[in-house]
């Protein structure tokens, strides 16, 4: 299995253009190709990471004519990656509204001379690698189709082997601006880089306190969320949608010292832990919860009281897998019941 990237980024452009040149662009795109080509799942079975060049983000054409060349390249067992840092628009009076990319001929007030969303979504979608991930660092990247949605419309999808899509972005809900801007917070170059880029690219090099030995969607998602919220600096929430792929796939090592992670924790008990948990790992085994009622009725409670999507999903996966276990056990079904409604009610 290989790990594919694909990295474009176009932070140059002539004044007549009317868009803005931000070095933070070029170099984000720039320290991807280092971070990725230096972890080796990356350079296993001929993958790695493809940074664009100059001339190849200068059109459109030149984009996709790469990016088409890397995805023809994907097989049934290969993972796609595709980094986008740099100015989005979303035009509302062209066809389908789709989110375009900048590109180093583009020009602000001239939408065809942008690339539209809808033509990366195409090659991924044709590719055959069996799971494929878009990172959107840019302005209206909270805009991109949901992964859920029918190819046609403009999703991801998931088709032929493919076993799922993940999209990552720098804004999520009605915050459509990016900070282009570079983190002074962060060290070792990557303060030059994007505020999402860097933070992202900082968790890829470092590594995590996790017990766990390589990095997936979700523990990715959650090590960049805590270092955007944690740092000094105000950032925008990022946002990951997943489509038919689980959390726990793999996209990069765990590069901090065995040593200095934390243990592996042994069963969650109380109901604190088992949110945390849940949190944490998605696709947890759940018989131990579902053994008490009682402790599950008060899980999804605590769960569900938060309106972030990530808890909402939790919650309602431990609600459905309750209802399936309970639902030919009258009184397990009542205790599950009745603690969760005094729970929610106070």
């Amino acid at each position: 299995m290989a790990f594919r990237a694909v990295v474009i980024g176009s932070g140059d452009y002539p004044r007549e253009s009317g868009i803005v040149s931000y070095s933070e662009i070029g170099e984000s795109a720039r320290h991807f190709g280092l971070v990725l080509d230096s972890d080796p799942l990356w350079r296993q079975d001929g993958g790695g990471c493809r940074v664009l060049t100059a001339d190849e983000v200068r059109t459109p054409n030149g984009v996709m004519t790469a990016l088409e060349e890397e995805a023809d390249r994907a097989t049934h067992q290969d993972v796609l990656v595709v980094v986008y840092v740099g100015h989005g628009a979303l035009w509302k009076d062209v066809p389908d509204a789709e989110v375009h990319f900048a590109v180093g001929s583009s020009h602000q007030r001239k939408p065809w001379t942008w690339l539209s969303s809808w033509y990366v979504y195409r090659v991924m979608r044709q590719s055959k690698a069996r799971m494929k991930v878009l990172i959107a660092d840019c302005c209206y990247s909270n805009q991109l189709k949901s992964l859920g949605g029918r190819p046609e419309a403009g999703s991801l999808g998931v088709i032929g082997q493919g076993k799922g899509t993940c999209l990552l972005t720098a804004v999520k809900g009605s915050d459509s601006l990016a900070d282009p801007n570079g983190c002074p917070s962060l060290s070792d170059g990557l303060a030059g880089c994007t505020p999402f880029s860097g933070h992202l690219l900082d968790v890829l090099r470092r590594g995590t306190d996790d017990y766990h030995s390589h990095l997936t969607l979700g523990l990715l998602r959650d090590a960049v969320e805590q270092s955007m919220a944690g740092c000094d600096q105000a950032h925008h929430e990022p946002r990951m949608l997943l489509n038919d792929a689980h959390e726990k796939y793999v996209l990069a090592t765990n590069r901090m010292d065995p040593a200095d992670r934390r243990p592996r924790p042994g069963n969650p008990v109380d109901p604190d832990q088992w949110v945390a948990t849940l949190l944490r790992d998605a696709e947890c085994d759940l018989e131990d919860l579902l053994r008490d009622a009682d402790k599950t009725g008060e899980v999804v409670a605590r769960l569900s009281a938060n309106r972030d999507e990530r808890w909402q999903s939790r919650a309602q996966a431990v609600a459905d897998r309750a209802f399936r276990t309970f639902r030919n056990a009258p009184d397990a079904l009542a205790r599950y019941v009745i603690t969760l409604d005094r729970a929610q009610a106070g």
